[in-house]
């Protein structure tokens, strides 16, 4: 799984990994990444099934994480990376840390908690599946035919948009450039929660970082937090939603770029 990834500032700087949410992309950290890159290399992988990196029919938290890791290996950096994982990308991220905790210098979770999200809570998970699945985007010739397509069967622009950044081009057309059949196939798996085996807790210090408008992750989820990530640091995101890095970058980049780089802080050896 060679993972698709691009890049803002430069290797002189320590790495920093930022790990986009599902039906997202790289493409849509790649403002925070300019707000960073003064002070990181940071690098944006699209993650399995998602953007450019390829498709398979496996897609759970476990064979993710494993990605991340080979991921990290074969880009030969000369110090561990600070790791940013957002939703989907967190539950990877933190999957990690709880299995290979020397893999990474420091993590940030962003909005999302160690647990398994009912169903009917993602009900937009369900709408933008059904949308997908009923377009084949191969037998368009015009985007803005597409466009008009989806607008029909979709309730709101937001969710059209999501929809819209999934649309790849071909040289007959369209394609999806999620893999609609493997998230389907495991919806219920990417949003459920299963500890690994053997996992031993978390000793080193994570931020999570929630939006304040979010109910990703309530305070009724901090003990489950802390039992797995005893020096969890839990903040809140003023005036944002789930999609922190859409509706605040700069603050986000500003929790960001502090939580990392300050003096004082533990790495694993």
């Amino acid at each position: 799984m060679r993972l698709f990834y691009r890049e803002k500032g430069t290797p002189e700087h320590p790495p920093l990994i930022l790990l986009h949410g599902l039906w997202g992309a790289s493409d849509n950290w790649l403002q925070v990444a300019g707000l960073l890159a003064d002070r990181f290399h940071v690098i944006l992988p699209d993650l399995r099934n998602h953007g450019h990196s390829p498709h398979s029919p496996e897609h759970d938290y476990e064979v993710m994480s494993q990605d991340l890791k080979a991921f990290i290996a074969s880009l030969h950096l000369s110090r561990k990376p600070f790791v940013a994982g957002h939703s989907m990308g967190g539950k990877a991220l933190m999957r990690l840390l709880l299995t290979e905790p020397q893999t990474v210098a420091k993590a940030a979770v962003l909005d999302i908690a160690p647990k398994t999200y009912p169903s009917e809570e993602h009900d937009m998970h369900r709408c933008l599946l059904d949308t997908m699945t009923r377009i084949a985007p191969e037998h368009y010739r015009h985007r803005e035919e597409l466009h008009a397509t989806i607008r029909q069967l979709l309730p709101s622009e937001t969710l059209c948009q999501i929809v819209f950044k999934n649309i790849g081009k071909t040289e007959d057309g369209f394609r999806w450039k999620i893999n609609v059949e493997a998230i389907q196939k495991n919806r219920q798996t990417i949003l459920a929660w299963q500890l690994p085996a053997d996992r031993q807790p978390y000793p080193f210090p994570v931020l999570f970082l929630r939006g304040e408008h979010s109910t990703h992750v309530s305070d009724d989820d901090i003990p489950a937090i802390r039992s797995l990530f005893p020096a969890a640091e839990i903040q809140t995101l003023p005036g944002a939603s789930h999609f922190l890095h859409q509706d605040q970058p700069a603050l986000l980049a500003q929790h960001l770029l502090r939580f990392f780089l300050r003096e004082s802080f533990n790495t694993v050896k």
